[in-house]
């Protein structure tokens, strides 16, 4: 049975058939071609590695531009994966950690995204930096389905590139202002222009958030989600050294402390009753200093273009969390044992990468590159005996305890890893004929890892390398020039890795690979006012990683399922309807099953063969988004602009025994905002989760479950100016 008449509704069905037979009538005029798609081809996109347009690429791609970065209010991953068709991004127990779901592909607790991030053609080596905010961007770029053929490992569900704004001819800047419940306040400010004309350029910019929380502990009568003082920087130097060659230096440095880890212990019944707040005793704090440099150097040559990419980047975190997350004295409902818990993480990684890529006016178009890479990565977990359970505690007193009295601390893993990758790829297009274009991509990635525990460096000492080649291959028909229809087979794969070193923890867990197929349409109505493009995909993983909780350790263990089915369908649509009015609507459906699971449960003894048939954790059967958006002349030279945009999240369960968790209700979140701008000014008034919807972010077995929720409602203000 084919994937559509298998997994989509009749009247879904239905649409796609009449979207591929009807259009051709729409667009019988071909006279009038160019100008139907003129605004189609501002959408510029770059990420299969040179200059395209959104209708042109074989992939599923969804854009966000400077003028839709703004409208939306887009600073952090979180805020445009609200606007993604599957994609889904939750709220961890670490407050910089977030849960990165695409196509039902998810991440594991402790483990890698299933999506490569790029910033500025640089692949950022851990979720911390996927995490940070988002300023001063020009464009970013969500390709959904895997795209390891040019980004490589990690990137089995798609990869995220972004594009920082580029250093500007002239001295120019801008500075935002902000404000908003819970004192929220923040402050951007940006600058770029010549060093010297025509031969050497900056742009810098900075950013500041303080803000007091609005997530209520009724037991510390506080607000746990604070930002106290986070502070950000990133600048660049373009150099241009001849009429040929460039060469591009970039670096960001930020540090932050927040809370963390405010979950509320609650019973299955209570998934959604927020009335249940968190009321642990130990204040959460997560800090984190993350810096990354890198240069660029571009060198043209009559047969194409070569680049050198050199970088580094170092992560330093301090977790620190209440490790009962209750108020409890010692007793049978906290496990006998209240805790805090200390989780410190360093991680420094460096990186280079070699490509040539060939002239894009050429019938044959390819790029051929070389990449390595080299991490290394250090965790401790220590567990500590908290002396006043029912009294407020924060991470500052249980060092003055441990110096007191160092017999407090429950010593916990002291891992060490190293890991060494490297890479070598390709891809060719050829244009077949006039309106078909084949694509060809194949890479093979090979990462060896080494870990052991400090505790016991020779009894922990594992080795393993983890290797996948990884072809694509696509096939694109321009059926006429509004319409595009494609077929891609990709493979994606995920590095496996260790557990902490414990012999009631399984040390290995396995790589994941997955197999995908998609079909998709690609189109452009009423002159070019409409845009729509939909696909259908199917995916096949082996050895799907996951993460339990381990009752022995009391820590988080990475795991793998045998095999896991996945269906699904997108469609994503952008209409002018008149010159002050648009609308953009986003689709994603997801059938996702475990189809395959042998073994024993660490966490509750069952036999894992009961899972099949159940669905990966985190994942929704759908998400539906989209906004409205309008704008009118208002006085003077200003123009009015107002905006509403919503996101729907379908129901989901948190373990791969369903049933544990139970599934979460279906919400909706409404954001809204009102702008007066001109070129040089803008004043806005926000919201953000309009109804105050609240939801499950993340869940786990914890006596039994504990609970994170989202952000509530937040009002506020914004001034930008720019000279």
């Amino acid at each position: 049975m084919s994937l559509i008449n298998q997994f989509l509704p009749k009247k879904i069905t239905l649409a796609v058939l009449v979207a591929i037979s009807g259009n051709s009538a729409v667009y019988a005029n071909e006279s009038d071609s160019k100008s139907n798609i003129e605004e189609i081809e501002k959408i510029v996109v770059t990420a299969r590695g040179r200059t395209e347009t959104l209708q042109q690429i074989p992939d599923s791609v969804t854009v966000f531009n400077d003028d839709d970065i703004k409208a939306a209010r887009i600073t952090s991953i979180k805020d445009f994966s609200a606007l993604t068709p599957n994609l889904n991004v939750s709220s961890n127990f670490r407050s910089g950690l977030n849960f990165v779901t695409v196509r039902g592909l998810i991440t594991p607790q402790v483990g890698e995204a299933p999506i490569a991030y790029v910033v500025d053609g640089i692949t950022v080596p851990n979720l911390e930096f996927i995490n940070q905010g988002l300023h001063d961007i020009e464009r970013i770029e969500v390709l959904r389905g895997p795209q390891g053929a040019l980004y490589g490992k990690n990137a089995i569900g798609g990869a995220i590139n972004i594009v920082t704004k580029q250093a500007s001819d002239d001295i120019e800047g801008s500075m935002q202002v902000s404000i908003a419940e819970g004192n929220d306040q923040k402050l951007n400010v940006a600058m770029s222009g010549p060093i010297v004309q025509d031969k050497a350029y900056f742009r810098v910019s900075a950013n500041y958030q303080d803000f007091d929380g609005l997530i209520d502990n009724p037991y510390l009568n506080e607000k746990v989600d604070y930002v106290d003082g986070a502070f950000g920087t990133q600048g660049m130097l373009e150099f241009y050294l001849s009429d040929y060659t460039s060469l591009t230096f970039h670096g960001n440095y930020s540090e932050k402390t927040q809370g963390s880890n405010y979950m509320a212990y609650i019973a299955k019944a209570e998934l959604e009753d927020f009335s249940v707040k968190p009321d642990a005793n130990a204040v959460g704090l997560d800090e984190s200093t993350l810096w990354s440099v890198s240069a660029k150097l571009d060198h043209e040559t009559d047969f194409g273009e070569l680049t050198l990419i050199a970088s580094a980047n170092d992560s330093d975190i301090m977790f620190f969390s209440d490790g009962d997350f209750t108020h409890q004295e010692a007793s049978e409902d906290n496990f006998y044992f209240p805790i805090t818990q200390i989780n410190p993480i360093t991680e420094d990684a460096s990186s280079v990468e070699a490509r040539f890529t060939s002239p894009s006016d050429e019938r044959l178009r390819w790029v051929v590159g070389t990449f390595y890479e080299s991490k290394n990565r250090e965790v401790s977990y220590d567990q500590v005996w908290d002396l006043t359970p029912t009294e407020r505690v924060t991470y500052q007193d249980v060092l003055t305890n441990i110096s007191a009295d160092p017999s407090l601390v429950f010593v916990g893993e002291k891992t060490v890893q190293e890991s060494t990758a490297y890479a070598v790829f390709g891809q060719a297009n050829y244009d077949m004929r006039d309106d078909v274009e084949l694509t060809v991509a194949l890479r093979y990635d090979s990462e060896e890892r080494d870990a052991f525990d400090e505790r016991d460096p020779a009894a922990s000492q594992v080795s393993e390398t983890f290797s996948e080649l990884q072809p694509k291959a696509s096939i694109a028909w321009q059926m006429t020039e509004q319409h595009l229809l494609y077929s891609t087979y990709s493979k994606g794969f995920r590095s496996g890795g260790f557990n902490e070193y414990s012999p009631s923890v399984i040390r290995k867990y396995d790589q994941e690979v997955s197999d995908t197929v998609e079909l998709g349409l690609k189109t452009t109505w009423l002159d070019g006012k409409v845009w729509l493009n939909m696909s259908l995909f199917h995916i096949e993983q082996q050895d799907a990683q996951f993460t339990r909780l381990n009752p022995d350790t009391f820590t988080l263990e990475n795991l793998n399922i045998d095999e896991v089915a996945i269906d699904g369908f997108e469609l994503e649509m952008s209409a002018s309807i008149t010159d002050n009015l648009s609308i953009n609507f986003g689709l994603g459906l997801i059938d996702n099953e475990i189809t395959k699971n042998k073994g024993t449960d660490i966490l509750s003894g069952r036999n894992l063969a009961e899972t099949e048939g159940g669905t990966m954790p985190y994942v929704s059967d759908f998400n539906i988004n989209g906004s409205i958006d309008y704008s009118t002349e208002a006085f003077a030279d200003y123009v009015f602009k107002a905006r509403l945009a919503f996101n729907t999240l379908g129901p989901r369960s948190f373990d791969i025994f369903n049933d544990d968790t139970g599934e979460s209700d279906k919400h909706t979140f409404l954001n809204a905002n009102l702008t007066l701008e001109n070129e040089q000014w803008s004043a806005s008034l926000f919201v953000s989760n309009l109804t105050d919807e609240a939801s499950p972010e993340t869940v786990f077995l914890f006596n039994p479950l504990i609970r994170m929720r989202n952000q509530p409602r937040q009002v506020g203000a914004q001034v930008r100016y720019n000279f």
